[in-house]
């Protein structure tokens, strides 16, 4: 199953691919956002090219496990994204990847502003490889 996961930002959104049957994710381009139309015609274009059976959608929740101040803009995402979209969609947690996402990048990229610009899809990976490999 080629599993699409999101991490939505206010101004970037993140993604990768992965495949459950290989247990593999791959970090795609992150998209600067323009508007709600521009987003999903984005996203449309990742569905068909990788041929995606299910998304699964960062939840964003605070240490606590209560709703963050971003919660309700990623659950109208979702809304907005079921509406115009026939593919499942699955909420998973989301706290820490993009600390385990900043760390990873770290060794790699060392320029701060560098690292920023791909954070999301990075977070979105994490995700995804605990999604898939949740031990």
């Amino acid at each position: 199953m080629k599993i699409l996961a999101i991490d939505f930002g206010e101004k970037r959104i993140g993604f990768s691919i992965g495949d459950s049957s290989m247990k593999m994710a791959t970090p795609l381009t992150p998209l600067n956002r323009k508007n709600s139309q521009h987003d999903l015609e984005h996203i449309k274009k990742i569905l068909e090219e990788y041929e995606v059976d299910k998304i699964i959608l960062g939840y964003p929740l605070n240490m606590n496990g209560t709703p963050s101040q971003i919660t309700r803009k990623v659950e109208a995402f979702n809304n907005f994204l079921r509406k115009n979209l026939n593919v499942d969609i699955e909420f998973i947690d989301e706290r820490l990847t993009s600390f385990e996402a900043e760390e990873l990048l770290k060794p790699i990229i060392r320029d701060h502003k560098k690292r920023k610009a791909i954070i999301d899809s990075a977070a979105a990976l994490v995700m995804l490889k605990n999604y898939l490999d949740p031990t």
